[in-house]
């Protein structure tokens, strides 16, 4: 763990990902954004509010339980052929 003054000198990472819209993707995404977090990162995730229903639970645990990690909801237009 970093002492004080390391972390006074280099902020904390703030990390945004964006994962392809696809469960295989979201997963492993969710994954390695609870790693980040636990090692001193901000996290930031951007999904569809879709996929964000699906991992609502694994989120807010791990936002409970103190990780830094935030959940971005954006609405992509979609439109059947």
């Amino acid at each position: 763990m970093a002492s004080e003054t390391t972390q006074q000198l280099h902020p904390p990472l703030h990390f945004v990902l964006f994962p392809f819209m696809a469960q295989g993707h979201m997963i492993p995404m969710v994954d390695i954004a609870r790693l980040l977090a636990r090692h001193g990162g901000i996290i930031t995730i951007i999904t569809t509010p879709h996929n964000a229903a699906r991992f609502k639970n694994v989120l807010d645990r791990a936002i409970q339980s103190g990780l830094p990690i935030n959940l971005v909801e954006v609405k992509f237009p979609s439109q059947e052929p």
